[in-house]
């Protein structure tokens, strides 16, 4: 030790090497680990009584009964999701103007929906058409396993009807339609044109 020549400042003087800042170092990392171990908390723990009652959070439901009389089968279970219709999101019907029906699209879907039910074309009403906006790529009828633009697009929506059953055609703007078996409402609501 080294006396300064008033004698109240002392200095220790230590080698400086490089042992020196290791030791620190790990010193200060185990000193640290020491400290934030003690605020973990575990499963045990259980508060202290802090003099503040603590809010309580209901217990989760129980889970539905698994036992239920249905009869279920496998087939069932493959079969994919039901569809429940949304409300409010009917299709489109109603009058539809000259133009729209003699369009060269709309005359090949009612070709297509007379092949499919197998009947003659006079056989087939438009009974609706709408401007949609549709909620991605699927143009309203996603199909299981396939991936689509999660955009909205512009589109249209052609209703079919061979002795009273409807049936659903789905297209892009410019697009050709196409039958949907499934159909999902529209993104937005669909407006009737009514003058074309």
């Amino acid at each position: 030790m080294r006396s300064t020549a008033r004698g109240r400042r002392r200095s220790v003087e230590t080698p400086r090497g490089r042992r020196s800042v290791v030791t620190t170092l790990t010193a200060t990392a185990a000193a640290s680990v020491l400290v934030l171990g003690g605020c973990a908390v575990t499963e045990d723990d259980t508060p202290a009584d802090t003099g503040t009652p603590a809010s309580t959070t209901p217990a989760p439901a129980p889970a539905p009964d698994d036992t239920d009389d249905t009869d279920t089968t496998e087939d069932d279970m493959d079969a994919g999701p039901t569809r429940i219709p949304v409300p409010g999101a009917a299709l489109p019907t109603g009058p539809v103007p000259d133009a729209i029906l003699q369009g060269d699209d709309v005359q090949e879907a009612i070709a297509a929906e007379a092949d499919r039910r197998d009947v003659e074309p006079d056989a087939v009403e438009v009974v609706g058409y709408a401007v949609v906006t549709w909620p991605d790529g699927s143009l309203g009828c996603p199909k299981p396993g396939m991936m689509y633009t999660q955009a909205l697009v512009p589109g249209r929506q052609l209703i079919l009807a061979v002795d009273g059953r409807q049936a659903s055609y789905h297209a892009a703007e410019d697009g050709p339609f196409s039958y949907c078996a499934d159909p999902s409402a529209p993104a937005g609501t669909g407006t009737t044109p009514t003058d074309m």
